[in-house]
């Protein structure tokens, strides 16, 4: 889909009585560069963030829709995203525990060699298992998707017709893409088709009649190339 036919469909979903919906993964963290598991750890962005959150700030004031609501997860990495967004649209933040990332109980704050060596086995249990694995004193994937799509449609619900924002994170987002177009979740998650790298943004509307998620845009990072930002890859699994 072109970028001219992507606006028209943003433009027609609002007018259609439908949700629009902006989702976006937050900027990158010293922890996001140095592949180390944040889960619900309270780590703020880095510089590089920032500006990808100032980058990604001008290109959704340019959106040719007026966004009614502005929702984030209440971890600082996420709120913070959401503040400089807030800020040229004119809009504050409202969080939400539900759009927190997965819980990575005792692999907080470790990388994955950190992890095997005290947790020896346990990655390729998470790896292999994703629809069953919890992680030790945390959650499960199929736990955050559950969370994550009952506070999306919490949200949604009150806003149709309108354009909206939801800041949050990388594992957590690629659960609810694929609870809202029906995706399995481990094919979804193994093969890194809804990834989301630092500050992309993933569109999609919500038509309330049908209960119906039309993908109007996947994971655009296009802020980022038009502001001379390095592009940051989508987190490889296993990153929370």
């Amino acid at each position: 889909m072109t970028r001219k036919e992507s606006k028209q469909k943003i433009v027609k979903a609002v007018s259609d009585r439908k949700t629009l919906v902006y989702l976006v993964r937050h900027g990158e963290t010293r922890w996001n560069a140095e592949h180390r598991f944040q889960g619900h750890l309270d780590v703020e962005l880095s510089r590089k963030g920032v500006a990808q959150a100032e980058a990604l700030a001008n290109w959704i004031a340019e959106q040719p829709v007026h966004f009614a609501a502005l929702f984030s997860s209440d971890l600082k990495r996420a709120v913070q995203t959401a503040q400089i967004i807030g800020r040229r649209v004119r809009l504050v933040p409202q969080l939400y525990r539900g759009l927190r990332e997965v819980h990575g109980g005792e692999w907080q704050g470790l990388v994955r060699a950190e992890i095997e060596a005290r947790f020896p086995g346990k990655l390729d249990m998470w790896d292999a298992q994703l629809n069953s694995f919890t992680v030790p004193g945390g959650e499960s994937l199929p736990d955050v998707q559950e969370r994550i799509y009952r506070t999306y449609a919490r949200i949604v619900a009150e806003h149709p017709g309108e354009a909206i924002i939801i800041v949050s994170h990388g594992a957590a987002l690629t659960a609810l893409l694929a609870a809202l177009h029906d995706w399995d979740l481990v094919a979804t998650w193994q093969s890194r088709q809804a990834r989301m790298g630092n500050t992309s943004v993933t569109v999609v509307s919500h038509d309330h009649d049908g209960n119906k998620h039309d993908l109007i845009l996947l994971n655009s990072s296009e802020h980022l190339e038009a502001d001379g930002t390095p592009v940051k890859q989508p987190a490889g699994n296993g990153e929370m």
